[in-house]
């Protein structure tokens, strides 16, 4: 497990902050995992272990308050656990574990989703930024995700956008304003190189990232890798070599990935068939699905969606 070393200020910090998300969860059950009206945060809390070999990690940045993870992702296996902070700087396939968690010691974890366009400002309009990291680090900065030892002031920044749930007609007003405080302070930490990288304009990543955001956006149209790379300004084979470099998948890889993604979103929440899941996401072919599908999750598109609806206690 990756040991993350932080001051006594932090710690204190973190538990603060713990102790105010328990104390929200205990009031507010139904809000676990799900939208809060500060619409970017997010909070979670398990009791037992839970797993999901296979899921998106999108745009964000969190803190592990307690109980401790392992994830799959960017070509990587990572496990850490409370007082770390972490950070996806593009849509990526992943699969985690989470493998501490009890009643009486329960996971818990915060996250805010990131704005793409508040990053792209902040690189742009904050030169600090670039001037933190290096020239050389900069260049060679293709790691999606990233984990590191949190800070007192990122852990507060988190405390302050919870205190703000109190004060809900405040929100508008200063919600924004501490996201993009946040934003800031996690760009100028060292998972910032990569975040910076991504979203500062012609750059590698930044190229690559605006193609991953185009199948993300458009799952079940026709998938052209020609028109990717000319929409990245590289060769086919650049484009290809680059894509798989910072994604670890290559185009046909992730864009069959993110097919199989939606249609099981589409099954667990709108109750789609396994048919018309198949045909929403571009399948010519429910039964080249149904074996893509299960090579993917482990079991076909309806046995999947039956176990997991399952009543608790269930085998």
């Amino acid at each position: 497990m990756l040991n993350c070393s932080v001051s006594e200020e932090t710690r204190f910090s973190c538990d603060l902050l713990k102790q105010r998300v328990a104390d929200y969860y205990r009031a507010h059950p139904e809000s676990n995992g799900a939208e809060l009206p500060i619409r970017n945060l997010r909070y979670n809390i398990h009791e037992h272990p839970v797993s999901d070999l296979n899921c998106f990690y999108t745009l964000s940045s969190g803190l592990i308050l307690q109980g401790a993870k392992r994830v799959k992702v960017d070509g990587k296996n990572w496990e850490y656990g409370r007082y770390t902070s972490i950070s996806t700087a593009a849509d990526t396939p992943s699969s985690y574990e989470i493998y501490e968690a009890t009643p009486q010691t329960p996971y818990i974890s915060c996250s805010l989703r990131l704005d793409p366009l508040l990053i792209a400002d902040l690189v742009q309009t904050q030169p600090e930024i670039l001037e933190k990291h290096g020239k050389q680090d900069f260049m060679h900065a293709t790691h999606i995700f990233t984990v590191s030892a949190c800070t007192s002031d990122i852990v507060e920044c988190y405390t302050r956008l919870f205190k703000l749930l109190d004060a809900p007609e405040q929100i508008s007003a200063r919600a924004p304003l501490i996201e993009r405080e946040l934003t800031y302070l996690i760009l100028m930490s060292p998972q910032g190189v990569a975040l910076a990288h991504f979203f500062t304009q012609n750059s590698t990543a930044n190229r690559i990232n605006k193609t991953i955001n185009w199948i993300r956006q458009n799952t079940g149209k026709p998938f052209d890798i020609d028109q990717l790379a000319e929409m990245a300004h590289m060769t086919r084979s650049t484009f290809y070599r680059h894509f798989k470099t910072i994604t670890k998948l290559s185009p046909l890889q992730y864009h069959k990935r993110q097919c199989l993604y939606q249609a099981q979103h589409l099954m667990m929440t709108k109750g789609y068939s396994a048919t018309q899941a198949a045909y929403e996401v571009g399948y010519a072919s429910p039964n080249q699905f149904s074996r893509e599908y299960k090579r993917t999750f482990g079991m076909p598109p309806r046995q999947f969606v039956t176990a997991q609806t399952k009543p608790a206690g269930m085998a």
